[in-house]
């Protein structure tokens, strides 16, 4: 009789200890949240002639940024300062906003006399 009392609490233990074993998930938590803080943040960009239709674009430190460039009228392109991004119209690029901080974006095709006027920023917080 001791032996079959002393078996029921062995193995109601190990139930128990096995059952704990189980509740703690935070770092399966903790990663997924670390990976839903960085994600693709698709941004057009469409280009008249003297102007973009953005003046800034705000976007999250780890954050991929897919840029796309339209022209609408003129030839432009757009080259970010501060990042290994140039482009020109119908193009796409990826990259990674790794360094916070604002970088100034402008038209690296010299398309008239309101060309200096195409600039806009990048805000990277």
């Amino acid at each position: 009789m001791k032996h079959k009392i002393f078996g029921t609490v062995i193995v109601s233990l190990s139930i128990i200890l096995l059952a704990a074993c189980g509740g703690n998930t935070s770092d399966t938590d903790q990663g997924a949240s670390e990976e839903d803080a960085s994600k693709v943040v698709e941004v057009t960009i469409h280009a008249t002639n003297f102007e973009f239709d953005q003046d800034e674009i705000n976007v999250n430190k780890g954050d991929t940024v897919k840029l796309t460039l339209v022209s609408d009228s003129g030839t432009h392109g757009i080259e970010v300062e501060g990042y290994d991004v140039s482009l020109q119209s119908g193009e796409t690029i990826e990259f990674v906003a790794d360094e916070g901080g604002s970088f100034e974006f402008y038209c690296n095709i010299l398309c008239g006399v309101g060309h200096d006027n195409m600039a806009g920023k990048l805000i990277v917080s």
